[in-house]
């Protein structure tokens, strides 16, 4: 129902939000994973930083200039600090945003596998300019494409088939069950073609542009 709702409000004129999250535990596993990373580089870093800093100050023969600064040794060690903390959000945000660009056309043909699953066809979208997975987004479309022209064939053959029986049934009667089962096949591959998705597609892409014919 939420959903549907959703859809509704969707498709009155509102413009779906784009969903940073859309597999939240893939996107969250490598965007830690990054972000870990990149504490783990910076914590490296930072302690050779300060055994430096450490041997610097031993090697000072002057008592008071080395207590001025090992003052600063804290200092320095809240720097790193901060910048470690940044570097590691950083990373993690680029996961997050990387991991986007894969998730979401993933996302977007699991939804399109559910909508065939139920025996509709989706309402096919490209991907956006920034997403990933484009070639075998494009292989997916066209094996859509490729399963309506089929559907239509063979609709259309039942649908002869179904026509030749008939012209023939009042001299052989016991081809009724036949024509029957044959015609409520038929039936159904038309309703199949003709059942769009009610839903749109869960995040923001754009609809496919029409092919220019060449001539």
């Amino acid at each position: 129902m939420g959903e549907r709702a959703a859809a509704a409000g969707t498709s009155s004129g509102d413009r779906p939000r784009r969903q940073v999250l859309v597999d939240r535990g893939f996107q969250l596993k490598y965007a830690l994973a990054m972000g870990g990373a990149g504490l783990l580089v910076a914590g490296i870093f930072g302690l050779w930083l300060h055994q430096a800093h450490a041997q610097a100050l031993a090697l000072l023969p002057d008592t008071e200039t080395r207590a001025l600064l090992a003052g600063s040794d804290r200092t320095l060690m809240v720097v790193l600090g901060v910048v470690a903390a940044l570097l590691a959000g950083a990373l993690a945000l680029l996961g997050v945003v990387i991991t986007h660009r894969v998730a979401g056309p993933v996302f977007v043909m699991g939804h399109y596998l559910r909508v065939l699953s139920e025996g509709r066809f989706p309402r096919m979208r490209t991907l956006r300019r920034s997403d990933e997975l484009k070639s075998f987004f494009q292989a997916f479309i066209d094996a859509v494409e490729a399963m309506k022209a089929r559907e239509a064939r063979h609709a259309a053959l039942l649908e002869d088939a179904v026509a030749r029986m008939e012209a023939v049934a009042a001299r052989h009667p016991e081809l009724a069950p036949a024509i029957a089962a044959l015609d409520a096949e038929a039936r159904d591959r038309r309703a199949a073609l003709a059942a769009d998705d009610p839903e749109l597609t869960p995040i923001a892409v754009p609809a496919p542009r029409a092919r220019r014919n060449t001539p």
